[in-house]
């Protein structure tokens, strides 16, 4: 099976914007053996291949911008979602069956070993989230954890795709794509919880340890001016616009947050036929 940035399977993107300077998560891969493709924005591109000469760089057209599902009242600059529906459409050209997306902001993947967290040192962490994927026909997606302890199960199953997610490739013949600007991440794995078939998952084997954008230590580039700004109320605000049924605005720690219900959706995973399984390995 022929493997893309050996040794994964599958391509790795990172959604990056105002920070050419400044990739955490390409650094983090490249120290892996992983070499991830930065989707940017067509007017950032000479300066990120100038600062990022390792990595591969590939900038979205802008009929993808034209086309995005924005509000326009709320959407400072939709890049996130674009850049995530490029990406998508880049790796199924490719003629792969799956692709993983990262922030740019994650300095290293983790796992628990003997009561601390140790530094993942081979990739074959994120090979093993490959082959778990490919065992189920109706996942959709699985992200890397962010905040999990030793005590959590292996696998959270029915939840938010966010930061570092490997998805199937095949989800816009189901009308899944990401839209609005705001709370994406969160909006997208709504969409796909609610058709009832599929399942989303996050890993808590392998977690990521980010640089915060949003809160008093913060990096420069992305919507890190936008949270600054107060954009928690509008991110909050956009989510329960297209989802009241599941989210809600709360205040925790002086500001506003969303929270979402992610308890009604009790799909289960269906394990892939052994006979089917080539269809959905490596590139075409």
């Amino acid at each position: 099976m022929e493997r893309i940035n050996s040794p994964l399977t599958f391509p790795v993107y990172i959604n990056t914007r105002g920070r050419p300077k400044t990739q955490l998560t390409a650094n983090a891969l490249l120290k892996l053996g992983i070499i991830p493709t930065l989707v940017v924005e067509k007017a950032e591109e000479e300066i990120y291949k100038i600062h990022n000469p390792e990595c591969n760089v590939v900038a979205w057209p802008q009929r993808y911008f034209d086309d995005y599902e924005k509000t326009p009242e709320l959407d400072p600059h939709p890049t996130t979602g674009v850049g995530h529906n490029f990406a998508w459409d880049h790796s199924r050209d490719l003629g792969f069956t799956h692709h993983w997306i990262m922030d740019d902001n994650i300095r290293a993947f983790y796992v628990w070993n003997k009561g601390r967290r140790a530094y993942v040192a081979n990739p074959k962490a994120l090979l093993w989230h490959e082959d778990f994927m490919l065992k189920y026909e109706n996942l959709a997606g699985i992200s890397l954890g962010m905040a999990f302890t030793m005590k959590s199960k292996p696998i959270g199953l029915n939840t938010r795709l966010y930061c570092a997610v490997l998805y199937r490739n095949d989800l816009n013949k189901y009308g899944i794509t990401y839209r609005r600007g705001l709370n994406d991440d969160t909006i997208v794995s709504l969409d796909i919880l609610k058709t009832g078939y599929w399942c989303t998952a996050e890993s808590h084997i392998v977690g990521i340890i980010k640089t915060n954008t949003s809160r008093k230590v913060r990096l420069d580039g992305g919507m890190t001016d936008f949270y600054a700004q107060g954009g928690f109320i509008k991110k909050s605000a956009e989510l329960v616009r297209l989802h009241p049924d599941c989210a809600k605005t709360v205040v925790k720690f002086n500001r506003v947050h969303h929270v979402v219900d992610f308890s009604k959706f009790k799909q289960q995973l269906i394990p892939v036929k052994k006979e089917t399984v080539s269809e959905y390995i490596g590139s075409e």
